[in-house]
């Protein structure tokens, strides 16, 4: 089978946002028995895995795409020209007749290919569509949903059960849960943890808690770890340094306030773009995604396989994650993320054991074999 994979991104090596890291996982998986490629809006052109990673170059000059750029060319998405015009761009820069089946790694792709067998991967649930999108885009997005499931060849995945049965209420159709896989390999580095330490420049002797996720303010609050950090005694908070990396450009205007935050109340926080994130796994003592939202929770999964002391916050994908991992610890309140941060002084973070049982769940040899399995 032929597969190509539609997604607004680029895909690079070192890409932090948990999309970019689906798309990766998610297109290695499909190509053990299938040719994939993956279109994005910018970026280069390369093959990697065996699948090809080909740029649509939408906005020309080879400029990183972000999401105001997409709405200032095809508008907010509340009406249905918004969605047929970019259909438009995309059909024209893609040959259908090659694919047996497109994945649309965004509701934006929804007039595509509309003869083509579709899947849908639905990463965002409400509250994060409102933080980038109008009311009214999000209802015509469900009503263009149940239009497109009832006519056009569309099916809809998503990687978590509570959000699964939250969307098949909406639609009022059949939501399949698959659960995103990792590919522990991309997890992996030669680097010793010293090595990496003063590679970065980075404390030898801190506790080290790293924020793997971007620095968006609403729906991920990187600035939630200093706000429990800071409630520490002052000999206690020495004893710890923070990691923020995903810096992406649209987020760059946000660091000077974690920046003032942290100095105001003595907390020593750093800004590091790894080469690779795996780099960040590996010299880290803890990781913190203390999301106020998440449909599923890339960051979080990448953790906990790890076996790094994993700390999130208390919403109902995380929850689901966590399981009967004893190494992941949820919060739900600043007053308890503060205790928790309190459990870890004096101790040697050390990696834990994670069951093959757990892992199986993510197990990225099944995870194509089971979206193609919808079909």
């Amino acid at each position: 089978m032929r597969i190509a994979i539609l997604n607004l991104w680029n895909i690079a090596e070192n890409s932090i946002g948990g999309t970019e890291r689906f798309v990766d996982d998610f297109s290695k998986s499909l190509s053990k028995d299938n040719e994939v490629d993956v279109y994005m809006f910018s970026g280069k052109n390369y093959s990697k895995n065996g699948v090809n990673y080909i740029s649509l170059n939408i906005f020309g000059n080879d400029q990183n795409v972000d999401e105001y750029m997409i709405c200032e060319k095809f508008g907010e998405f509340d009406t249905v020209e918004s969605y047929i015009s970019l259909a438009k761009i995309i059909e024209s820069k893609i040959d259908s007749s090659k694919y047996d089946l497109f994945h649309l790694n965004s509701h934006l792709f929804l007039k595509c290919f509309q003869n083509k067998n579709r899947i849908i991967t639905m990463h965002s649930n409400y509250e994060e569509f409102i933080i980038l999108w109008k009311q009214k885009a999000y209802d015509l997005m469900v009503e263009i949903l149940k239009e497109e499931i009832k006519e056009n060849n569309l099916k809809i995945v998503c990687p978590s059960l509570y959000y699964g049965k939250q969307w098949s209420k909406i639609l009022g159709e059949d939501v399949f849960t698959i659960y995103h896989a990792i590919n522990q390999e991309r997890l992996k580095t030669n680097y010793k943890k010293e090595d990496l330490i003063k590679k970065y420049n980075l404390s030898q002797d801190k506790i080290k808690i790293l924020l793997p996720s971007r620095l968006e303010p609403i729906q991920k609050r990187p600035k939630y770890i200093l706000e429990g950090l800071s409630k520490l005694s002052e000999e206690e908070k020495n004893k710890y340094q923070v990691i923020f990396t995903g810096i992406d450009t649209q987020y760059e205007q946000y660091i000077n306030e974690l920046k003032n935050y942290s100095n105001k109340h003595g907390i020593d926080s750093q800004f590091v773009i790894f080469d690779h994130i795996s780099e960040g796994y590996k010299l880290c003592d803890i990781v913190c995604v203390p999301s106020k939202s998440e449909s599923f929770g890339y960051a979080a999964l990448e953790g906990i396989v790890l076996g790094i002391p994993t700390i999130l916050s208390n919403i109902p994908t995380y929850r689901e994650l966590k399981k009967d991992n004893e190494h992941v610890k949820i919060f739900k309140s600043k007053r308890e993320l503060t205790n928790i941060l309190k459990l870890y002084l004096g101790k040697k973070n050390e990696r834990n054991i994670v069951s093959k049982e757990y892992l199986d769940l993510f197990n990225l040899e099944e995870f194509g074999r089971k979206y193609i399995d919808k079909l």
